[in-house]
């Protein structure tokens, strides 16, 4: 047994005792609430600035505290833009000017005086350039980044051949879109396809080793007549060839078929959950358990039979992992009522937004959610397709 087959029976087993799992807020142009609040920011600065000159002014203390005025632009420096930075800083230092022609002190105090608020003000403008520098470089890298992550985590369809689809992502990395998990839907043909899966560990080797899963996937669809154990056959031979000594992939393939089967090959990775119509929620195991991509698995299918109004609910590891302060875990049984809800979409939401709450906003790992509704079922030969479940049922 190799090294990594053992660390990821491990981790499975680790993974299969009760109890154990940050919205990303992608960031982007300025919203409005933002600019008001600067503004306000701003005119309070200013309001301060003179609230400080005047109370000196009536204190007759000389230019003992002129220095004080210069808090107000280095606050500025901080979070507003280097015009308005500079329109404080020149206030302050017209102010202390005055203050000091109108109350001088001892000889030789004006220009020490006079020069500290200079170089106080002159810093607080600097600094403000210098940031709003730091700003542009760093948005124009996450503006590149979410385009490079735009293009790796395409956009899910919909509606596929008698079924719709619904999907969330979310990366616990800061400032990412996407991560370590896998989420991809091919739907060329009346067969769709998707994959979905999660890495081993986290950061750009985990996005790195995802993706090539993910192109894998789709290079391998595109191929006429294969079977889906040879597109998991491809894609584990992508995956074995690029991860390293201690990488690994856990993946689930499907594959529906309009006549009312899905075929399931899974690698290492939690089962689906399938909600009836009538409410009930079962997990869809499969036959035989496979070890992860870049483990060698055995490639075995199995088949279940799917209904008109069937949901299939798939997900990442991040979901079970999830965890509440006191060390809860999430449960998907108890989100029946969420996944009954009419609109396929909002259900896939607000399941999201349920993880995102039972953790208090605090996810340790990415999450990624697949819902599946059977809209119809295509009958060629009733009698046929009644054997079919027959023999399946046996």
């Amino acid at each position: 047994m190799s090294a990594k087959t053992e660390r990821w029976r491990r981790l499975r087993l680790s993974l299969l005792r009760p109890g154990r799992g940050i919205p990303l807020n992608v960031s982007g142009p300025s919203q409005p609430a933002a600019v008001l609040a600067r503004r306000v920011l701003a005119v309070l600065l200013g309001l301060a600035i003179t609230a400080v000159a005047v109370a000196q002014y009536r204190m007759g203390r000389g230019p003992v505290t002129v220095a004080w005025l210069a808090v107000g632009p280095l606050l500025a420096s901080l979070v507003l833009r280097p015009r308005i930075t500079a329109v404080l800083a020149g206030w302050a230092v017209l102010l202390s000017l005055g203050l000091i022609l109108h109350q001088p002190g001892p000889p030789g105090t004006l220009p020490s005086h006079l020069s500290v608020l200079v170089l106080l003000a002159a810093f607080a403008v600097a600094n403000s350039v210098l940031r709003t520098a730091a700003q542009r470089r760093l948005s124009q890298v996450r503006a590149v980044a979410r385009v490079a992550q735009s293009a790796l985590l395409r956009e899910v369809p919909a509606t596929v051949t008698a079924g719709r689809l619904a999907s969330r992502y979310v990366s616990a990395a800061a400032e990412a879109r996407v991560g370590g998990d896998l989420l991809e839907v091919v739907s060329r043909g009346d067969h769709p396809r998707w994959l979905i899966g999660d890495t081993r560990g986290k950061g750009l080797p985990a996005v790195r080793l995802a993706s090539i899963a993910m192109t894998s996937f789709r290079d391998a669809c595109a191929q006429p007549g294969l079977s889906l154990p040879e597109i998991a056959r491809a894609v584990d031979l992508s995956v074995t060839r690029a991860a390293g000594d201690e990488d690994f992939v856990t993946a689930l393939f499907a594959e529906f078929d309009p006549r009312g089967w899905l075929e399931v090959v899974t690698c290492g990775h939690p089962p689906p959950l399938r909600l009836t119509a009538d409410g009930g929620l079962q997990a869809l195991n499969p036959s035989a358990y496979a070890t992860p991509l870049g483990l060698h698995p055995g490639m075995r299918v199995s088949t279940f039979a799917v209904s008109p109004g069937d949901r299939l609910v798939f997900y990442t590891d991040g979901l079970l992992e999830a965890r509440d302060r006191a060390g809860r875990y999430f449960r998907l049984e108890d989100c029946v009522d969420t996944l009954r809800r009419p609109d396929l979409d909002a259900a896939a939401q607000e399941l999201l937004d349920r993880v995102v709450a039972h953790t208090g906003r605090r996810l340790d790992d990415d999450v990624a959610i697949l819902l599946f509704e059977c809209a119809g079922v295509m009958v060629e030969n009733p009698r046929e397709q009644a054997g079919q479940q027959v023999a399946l049922a046996r």
